[in-house]
């Protein structure tokens, strides 16, 4: 008996042989395919001149087969129109970007800000929008920087689409009425820009209904569209609505000129005016009030969608603001632990390097295996040296990494810290470990701002003050830490640097005793 491919017949063996060349001869094609658009896609992100990286990478992605390239390519188109604020080119793209990948945060994201106005408009449902908005929310952890781009951007990239998606699911839940939901979501998007106008009249929406409402804060917020939408014809209404609702709640139309006054921005020179907004006169609601005013509280303003525009180089300063903050998560204390490491770059200089570097490292060798970290460092800008990992040798390598550059965005660097360890940990036992000489230079954050993303975080804060110079630097970082269960030590020397370094390690539940 014949047996095997004996067996079969020549002219089917022929084409069985035929089929095989084929197969192998386009598998060729699509592997010579794959390194030719990585060549291309890599020389378009190498070039120069930014106008010209620009046009190459568009063109790689309208010509580019569907895969990681093609997404890579539109998350940087997109994100260069973003940063000009051109808006409906950047939707454009996001089409093109969610037809090649659907879970795609970035798409999701800009396309949820077109959706957003579509809903206001009653095209859309409340409902829709907000499956959209948290669908993007969970995809965003996964969002890996494109290739070529460099991790600023990237951060920044984050955060915009982060805030996108967070004011798309706070505007939907106002319209849904859950107003509790709404300010967790809003809370969010306007610690990231807190001069958009959207939110800001959301939040206020938000505060001041519902559950537990917050009239300090509310009316501070809605004070501050009021300003924020001057000179439109939905501002008026917006100016008419807050002045007929805090009258409504008792208040004088006296004491609203002058909140209106306070939330005004009126950089450093307003300080002393803002020190009036830290305690403003909410009043008792009064027992009537004119049909006038309870049909303007009644029917709030539908506020339009603005243009898209990037967050300002200069926040607010609301140093001396101490309105209500959000509802402080308590953090864990027990099981395996989610710790970031914040290290000020100055830090590691000659001087101090090695105390600095050999003894995180050493720490970070001897955390339980379940533990996972991620190195963070800050000058003048926040660098991710390593993401969360659990692998002892990529941490090792990330702190090797690190150079010493002038600058000090601690309030910054804290802010964003605390925030990526609530959005992306793995475990609900969540510490941030910062290493800093305790001066804040040039932060675009404010106290304020940092100390309501830690109280939603829910993250302790050991402190490591290097050489502090000044009393205030202690008490910043004192601050830090007894605000959230945590601890300080300060050291004047590196030799003291590893002592200090085992005690809190020993506080974490980390085998750090040689």
């Amino acid at each position: 008996m014949i047996s095997g491919i004996d067996s079969i017949p020549i002219r089917i063996r022929t084409s069985i042989a035929c089929l095989a060349l084929t197969v192998v001869a386009a598998h060729l094609v699509s592997a010579q395919s794959t390194t030719n658009e990585l060549s291309q896609y890599t020389a378009a992100v190498a070039h120069v001149n930014p106008g010209e990286r620009l046009l190459l990478l568009q063109e790689f992605a309208m010509r580019a087969q569907p895969g990681p390239l093609k997404v890579q390519a539109l998350e940087f188109v997109i994100w260069n129109d973003l940063s000009r604020g051109d808006v409906t080119h950047a939707l454009a793209w996001a089409n093109d970007l969610e037809n090649t990948d659907e879970d795609n945060a970035v798409a999701l994201a800009v396309i949820s800000q077109h959706d957003e106005a579509l809903m206001e408009r009653g095209s859309l449902k409340p409902g829709q929008l907000l499956k959209m908005a948290s669908h993007g929310l969970d995809m965003l952890p996964q969002l890996q920087r494109p290739l070529g781009m460099g991790e600023v951007d990237f951060v920044l990239l984050q955060r915009d689409a982060n805030a996108m998606l967070c004011s798309a699911a706070g505007a939907a839940e106002i319209r849904m009425k859950d107003y509790v939901s709404a300010r967790v979501y809003l809370h969010s998007a306007v610690w990231i820009d807190p001069n958009r106008t959207q939110d800001i009249y959301n939040l206020a929406l938000a505060d001041l209904n519902g559950p537990d409402p917050n009239r300090k804060e509310g009316y501070w917020y809605l004070a501050k569209a009021v300003d924020l939408s001057r000179g439109t014809p939905q501002g008026i209404q917006i100016a008419q609505y807050a002045r007929a609702r805090y009258v409504k709640d008792g208040g004088s139309t006296g004491n609203w000129d002058q909140f209106l006054a306070s939330a005004e921005p009126q950089g450093n020179a307003a300080t002393a005016t803002r020190a009036s907004i830290a305690s403003p006169s909410v009043p008792s609601p009064p027992s009537a009030s004119t049909k006038a005013v309870q049909t303007a509280v009644a029917h709030p303003p539908a506020m339009p969608e603005p243009a898209y525009t990037k967050p300002p180089s200069v926040w607010a300063d609301d140093t001396n603001s101490t309105a209500p903050l959000r509802k402080r998560e308590i953090p864990s204390t027990t099981g395996p632990m989610s710790l970031g490491i914040l290290v000020e770059t100055s830090l590691t200089n000659k001087q101090n390097r090695a105390a600095v570097i050999d003894n995180l490292t050493d720490m970070l060798r001897r955390m339980n295996d379940r533990d996972e970290a991620f190195i963070l460092t800050y000058d003048n800008n926040l660098v991710f040296e390593q993401d969360l990992t659990n692998d002892p040798q990529q941490l090792e390598q990330a702190m090797e990494s690190i150079n010493p550059q002038k600058g000090a965005v601690l309030d910054d660097a804290v802010a964003f810290a605390a925030g990526h360890l609530a959005r992306i940990a793995k475990y609900p036992n969540r510490v941030l470990l910062v290493i800093s000489d305790g001066r804040n230079v040039d932060s675009h954050s404010s106290p304020l701002q940092t100390s309501a993303e830690i109280n939603a975080a829910g993250v302790r804060i050991y402190c490591i003050g290097v050489d502090v110079s000044d009393a205030q630097g202690q008490y910043r970082l004192q601050e830090l830490a007894s605000s959230t269960g945590g601890r300080s030590d300060f050291i004047s020397t590196p030799g003291q640097f590893r002592d200090a370094t085992k005690y809190i390690a020993q506080n974490l539940g980390i085998d750090f005793r040689f």
